[in-house]
């Protein structure tokens, strides 16, 4: 069915009032909607059709399965897939933005369109927490890790729209199995409507009132491998740490610098002494380090999160800390001024080491397991590639794949991580490892997806 048809007939499909359809291109509001991560492969849809209610979308998926019509769904715009051409649409789940806390179960429930920071608010005012960072149903690499597990770790519950448009719920009672899939691979499965998550005292921050200390360090690149030592030693000594180093640009000239963010769930005391390998060296500045307010802390990412400009991303996971040596930050240095040199618009790209302190996410038994499958990854290796031209953008991803292979010349092969927020193209045996649960999730998908209407991934 061409798109016009579908979006007249859709006019005609009893939606609420508040579901909003767009199909004009030319409009401000249509364009402004496209905003997203990244610019690489963005296209222009044949309409953006955003319901107001989860039983909205339910019609709207269901008439476009039936009338195979694509889609992509889309909440904050922050995947890189979230884009589709004039044949399909986008279901723009903005007006889906709510939070719901049942203080009683300790739980939240957040819709479809809920941002990080929306659900971090509204149970922070409750007394609770709950992990930052990336989606649950995709894994959820969160601060909170050490104490709570990875975000899919705490999932409860969601409602989901299937391949063949119904609306089902999702939990230990009901479709059981596909609580498994959607720990890590939702997105292959169905649309997630709303999500139903586990949360946490703030008192387990160490302090009544849920502050923690945080902190951002600046350091010359010429201490690079200095500092990647130091942070190696943090992360083999903390128990209530979250670190995130490597080269940056620096404003306003994007120049290179050596970042450090910092934070210790507890005092500023505390973390002080958790990080002195790294303040020992003597941080060139200290932009920030106070004790704050949990939920504040993710402000410290949004840099990461800005929208526009060309951007691939590459996650590698190390299985063991000896896997990166320090000075393999000195040669990322050296990688990022090699991709500058020939393309100054790429002077945004930057690559950073990302862990927490150990804790329950690495210890979840077998009878627990889920699709995410990347327990064993001790540090994440970040290779941001942006770039204001397309053409940089991919020069620097070449390099980005030769510093990958160069992070896992000691690794065995069969060890192999690729966060799976960040590729579509990595093989699936490194984003989803171990073949018993490779083929536990493909089985999932010809049962619930046998068309691939949610991608072809898995079948």
């Amino acid at each position: 069915m061409e798109i016009a048809t579908f979006v007249e007939q859709l006019k005609t499909a009893s939606l609420s009032s508040k579901t909003t359809i767009w199909a004009d291109p030319s409009k401000a509001d249509f364009q402004d909607s496209l905003a997203r991560r990244t610019d690489v492969g963005k296209k222009q849809p044949g309409a953006i059709i955003m319901p107001a209610s989860e039983d909205d979308a339910a019609k709207i998926v269901k008439l476009a399965v039936e009338s195979s019509v694509p889609f992509v769904a889309k909440a904050g715009g922050h995947s890189a897939w979230s884009t589709i051409g004039s044949s399909g649409f986008v279901l723009d789940f903005s007006l889906m933005r709510a939070v719901e806390v049942d203080t009683g179960r300790q739980t939240a429930t957040a819709s479809a369109g809920t941002l990080i920071g929306d659900i971090v608010d509204a149970v922070a005012e409750q007394g609770y927490c709950r992990g930052l960072h990336t989606v649950d149903h995709r894994g959820g690499i969160t601060v909170l890790a050490p104490l709570i597990g990875f975000g899919s770790d705490n999932i409860v519950s969601a409602r989901m729209i299937t391949a063949k448009g119904d609306l089902i719920t999702v939990s230990k009672d009901e479709n059981a199995e596909l609580l498994y899939a959607i720990k890590a691979a939702g997105q292959f499965f169905g649309v997630v409507t709303s999500l139903t998550v586990k949360i946490h005292p703030l008192s387990i921050l160490g302090s009544p009132e849920g502050s923690v200390w945080s902190a951002s360090l600046l350091f010359d690149v010429s201490k690079a491998a200095d500092v990647a030592r130091a942070a190696i030693e943090v992360k083999k000594t903390t128990t209530r740490s979250y670190c995130l180093t490597g080269v940056m640009p620096a404003p306003p000239t994007l120049d290179p610098i050596i970042l450090v963010l910092v934070i210790h769930l507890g005092s500023k005391a505390d973390g002080e002494e958790a990080f002195k390998p790294i303040l020992d060296l003597g941080p060139l500045a200290v932009p920030a380090s106070s004790e704050v307010p949990f939920g504040k802390v993710n402000e410290g990412f949004q840099a990461f999160e800005s929208k526009g400009g060309f951007k691939r991303w590459l996650a590698v996971g190390m299985t063991s800390l000896d896997q990166f040596q320090p000075e393999d930050m000195t040669r990322l240095v050296d990688q990022r001024g090699t991709i500058t040199e020939k393309y100054p618009s790429a002077k945004p790209t930057g690559s950073v080491i990302e862990f927490t302190s150990d804790g329950p996410w690495n210890q979840v038994t077998a009878e627990n397991e889920t699709a995410w499958s990347t327990r064993d990854v001790a540090t994440w290796c970040h290779l941001l590639c942006w770039a204001s031209e397309e053409e940089a953008v991919d020069y620097a991803h070449e390099i980005a794949e030769e510093s990958m292979r160069h992070i896992r010349r000691n690794q065995p092969k069969y060890q192999f991580s690729i966060y799976g927020n960040f590729s579509r193209i990595a093989p699936l045996e490194q984003r989803y490892k171990g073949a018993e649960r490779l083929e536990k999730v493909r089985g999932l998908k010809l049962k619930w997806d046998p068309n691939g209407v949610f991608t072809n991934e898995f079948l």
